[in-house]
């Protein structure tokens, strides 16, 4: 009976204990981390280049849809700050504007990115102050007598949900490739006129590797020689050495609009053996 009386005794304490913890007690959920930890890199991915594409997963009947469709330029994340991250810096020294396509940013996305907490990131796309307003009417842009509104970074509240920004916040922390490790890059100038050369595509990667991978995976599509594809006059060797910057995105997320889908997994060192492989201008002639 003392046993029983003694156990009793336990389980009211252990009761008591409990239901005197307050809120302040228990340690709140980190709302953001559990945002940011549920993001998709691969979807960020895509929206970087096109957020409004099917492949996105974008409601294709969303009612801003044929504003931001008509308007491609002026919402497309990779238009200012390039496919390279490095803005006006990069491999867009020289995409001057036009009435239908603003300035290129200057900061160097991907250095931010990496300097900067998830929150941070978050916090930037989806403030309002000095944001563009979608009923901006576009048609009257022109970088030389009205840009101001036109460059400024859409108000993405009336386009995008929460984790749809933290899907694109999560690809520019973990997705986004650092492209001076892929190929040396000389720039030479100043925005807009300025100009590029690339060399020493895939650093020290490995060609056997990026071969087996292209045969694998590249191929069945592009041909043996990459020129099976016609891809602005130019077969995977060319386009590779000519647009560097922009392959290293098209190849890990995909063509959109096209049969070719991301190689969601790619790391950098894969990228590094890719960009070795399909360089050499003996195996892959322009």
């Amino acid at each position: 009976m003392k046993k029983i009386s003694s156990l009793f005794a336990l389980i009211l304490t252990s009761f008591l204990i409990f239901s005197s913890c307050t809120k302040e007690d228990i340690v709140d959920i980190d709302q953001d981390q559990v945002s940011y930890d549920n993001a998709s890199i691969s979807t960020g991915g895509i929206m970087y280049d096109k957020f409004w594409s099917s492949e996105a997963g974008f409601d294709q009947n969303q009612a801003n849809f044929s504003t931001v469709n008509s308007n491609s330029d002026f919402f497309r994340c990779k238009q200012c700050h390039a496919w390279d991250g490095l803005g006006t810096k990069g491999s867009y020294i020289n995409r001057a504007p036009r009435v239908t396509r603003p300035n290129v940013n200057p900061i160097n996305l991907y250095e931010v990115a990496q300097n900067k907490t998830a929150k941070e990131l978050f916090d930037a796309m989806k403030s309002t102050n000095g944001r563009r307003d979608i009923s901006f009417d576009l048609s009257t842009y022109n970088p030389e007598t009205n840009k101001t509104e036109g460059d400024q970074m859409p108000n993405y509240n009336q386009l995008l949900t929460d984790d749809q920004m933290w899907d694109i916040v999560k690809f520019m922390k973990e997705g986004m490739f650092d492209v001076s490790e892929l190929y040396d890059a000389t720039y030479t100038g100043t925005y807009p006129t300025g100009s590029f050369e690339y060399s020493n595509w895939g650093l020290n990667g490995d060609e056997a590797k990026g071969n087996a991978f292209y045969a694998t995976n590249c191929a069945a599509c592009h041909g043996a020689d990459g020129s099976q594809i016609d891809m602005d006059g130019m077969g995977v060797g060319a386009f590779t050495r000519n647009k560097s910057y922009e392959v290293q995105h098209k190849v890990k997320y995909g063509q959109l609009g096209t049969s070719m889908v991301g190689e969601f997994d790619m790391t950098l060192e894969d990228m590094r053996d890719l960009y070795k492989s399909i360089t050499n201008t003996t195996t892959f002639p322009n």
